[in-house]
């Protein structure tokens, strides 16, 4: 292995692409109303999630001065369990790195994703012809099934790929714009100029409500034959084609973060969750492994519940979601980093001796593991450190406020040192932790930002907008990676990728003869397509009645008056009386 593409990990992280990201970010969000109807089978229940990562752990009523021991004189703490032993003093510190700070592979786009030098290259990555014909084709069979529905076949006509690009691309470009939760009308109205004129021109705002209320990942005809062994059935194939295209284009940096997202969402969903303390309560729990410096998602899994008995059914525990989730960077010697839901010290043993990973994250002080003296107590020095190693890691517990403590465990950090540029004297471990525990919240926010999603009552279009909001995401990093000098700001990286969706189908609408001329030509105004010639009176039949060129098809107004310079057609309204010598002039 040439020593080029060995790299140390060290406690470090560059902050100055995560503060570019931060620097993007505020909050502004506008509701509307919900764009399409619920899928009548779905079973409606809510769970309380456990999921509570607070860092900070206070003092409980049964952990009082008097339950906590006095430092014993010998070289070890032991834990509340009676076996567990942790030494007071580091390890004598190695002279070769250790094998598992050596990565092998450099951070960057890989295969084909070296060559994406375009904004929409880069988005192709990941929803690929793949994507499209599946939704196509599985939003084709459900239209079919209604179609008996309506009175006028155009009104439920098919739809295409193309189509379907464009449906996203508006959806990308109204994200954008910040306006996804407005009401459909008001982004489509053109008559006091407020609409948006793309989406004007790409689709109709009836056809736009059509293809949001139909649109579907899967074969309607045999879903509840796979619901019987998976949940996930109405979206799975579409949400495993992400997947493999999010693992196939990038190689992750060093640290990665795993977390849970909370999707909004209160329509009727059998394993909806409440979680209080998330800005939305109410939604769709999804696991995310993140990269800590560039944001890119490499795997999500959806939390659905108990699955039924076959090939989907798993444990969910916080240990074996972990196991799951890290398969596409196992063997690769990088860190995970994860908060106190997650952590345990059988599941640290298991990603260093099984999957060659390190481990950092907070750990609960209910482990039975833990020595009392590193819990809360009211007799602790303000922003005191305690130490406790082992030969797999290292346990530290900081006092950050009076009867509060925060205790972190790495199997990557195997010494006591002290952040001194940190005035509050935190220990490196938690400074590593702050650092690259930021992975998954900023895809959160980042996805706020520029949302595509709109009211729904369909979980699937949640899940489904999720995922094109990080594609859009893990897109811009590796157009980053690959235009190293672009200054390309993230709405207008989204706004470019808009426009080359929408731009094929509003070139095919402009040749539509059945559409209104105004239309037409505001579409080839706004591709930069020459407008046709018109034709003109010609010289021997000057009483021949034409139809103004100016007004609008629907107007349909005929008339014998004509320019006499382009000898055009025009109506009254649109020609002006002149004098012969106004003329002239």
């Amino acid at each position: 292995m040439s020593s080029q593409k060995k790299r140390r990990v060290d406690s470090t992280l560059d902050p100055s692409i995560v503060e570019n990201w931060l620097n993007e970010l505020s909050s502004c969000d506008e509701m509307s109303e919900a764009d399409d109807e619920s899928d009548n089978e779905e079973i409606d229940t809510t769970q309380k999630s456990d999921h509570e990562s607070e860092s900070e752990q206070d003092i409980s009523e049964n952990e009082t001065n008097e339950n906590v021991s006095d430092v014993q004189n010998n070289n070890f703490y032991l834990g509340k369990d009676k076996t567990t032993k942790w030494k007071k003093n580091k390890p004598n510190m190695q002279i070769r790195v250790r094998s598992h700070n050596i990565i092998t592979h450099l951070p960057g786009p890989k295969q084909n994703a070296r060559n994406a030098k375009f904004e929409i290259d880069c988005l192709k990555l990941f929803i690929n012809e793949n994507v499209i014909r599946l939704i196509t084709i599985s939003t084709n069979i459900y239209i079919e099934s209604i179609k008996a529905n309506f009175q006028r076949e155009s009104d439920a006509r098919l739809t295409d790929e193309r189509e379907i690009n464009a449906f996203i691309g508006i959806l990308f470009l109204i994200g954008a714009l910040r306006c996804a939760r407005k009401n459909a009308h008001q982004i489509w109205d053109n008559s006091r100029g407020s609409g948006v004129e793309a989406c004007y021109l790409a689709m109709s705002e009836k056809r736009f409500r059509f293809l949001v209320r139909c649109i579907r990942f899967d074969d309607i005809n045999n879903r509840n034959e796979r619901r019987e062994i998976d949940k996930l059935a109405p979206i799975r194939e579409v949400f495993e084609y992400f997947i493999a295209n999010f693992q196939n284009n990038f190689i992750a940096s060093e640290y990665l973060t795993v977390d849970e997202q909370l999707l909004a969402f209160r329509g009727r969903c059998s394993f909806k969750q409440y979680i209080p303390s998330k800005p939305a309560k109410y939604g769709l729990k999804i696991f995310a492994l993140v990269d800590a410096k560039t944001a890119y998602t490499f795997n999500l899994e959806a939390y659905v519940g108990t699955q039924p008995e076959g090939p989907y059914k798993c444990k969910n525990s916080g240990e074996d979601i972990v196991l799951r989730i890290v398969q596409p960077v196992e063997g690769s010697n990088r860190n995970i980093t994860a908060d106190n839901w997650f952590t345990s010290f059988p599941l640290i043993k298991k990603l260093k001796h099984n999957k060659k990973l390190t481990y950092t994250g907070t750990i609960r002080k209910n482990k039975r593991e833990l020595p009392s003296e590193f819990l809360p107590n009211k007799n602790r020095e303000l922003h005191s450190s305690i130490f406790g190693f082992q030969e797999d890691y290292t346990l530290v517990s900081y006092c950050p406020k009076k009867n509060k403590a925060v205790l972190v465990v790495s199997s990557m950090h195997n010494d006591d040192t002290i952040d001194e540029e940190n005035h509050a004297k935190k220990p490196e471990m938690i400074t590593f932790y702050n650092k690259t525990k930021i992975g998954v919240d900023l895809v959160d926010q980042l996805c706020e930002k520029y949302n595509v999603a709109r009211n729904t009552r369909r979980w699937p279009m949640v899940i489904f907008y999720d995922l094109l909001n990080i594609s859009a995401i893990n897109a811009i990093c590796i157009y980053k990676a690959n235009n190293l000098n672009s200054k390309i700001s993230r709405r207008q990286f989204i706004e470019n990728i808009a426009w080359e969706l929408l731009k094929p189908q509003i070139k095919y609408r402009s040749t539509i003869t059945k559409l209104p001329v105004e239309l037409r030509r505001r579409a080839r105004a706004l591709l930069g397509i020459e407008e046709p010639s018109i034709s003109v009176i010609p010289e021997n039949l000057p009483n021949y009645v034409g139809r103004c060129y100016v007004c609008p098809r629907n107007k349909n107004k005929s008339t014998r008056r004509f320019c006499g310079q382009c000898r055009k057609y025009a109506c009254k309204e649109h020609m002006k009386d002149i004098c012969v010598n106004c003329l002239n002039e």
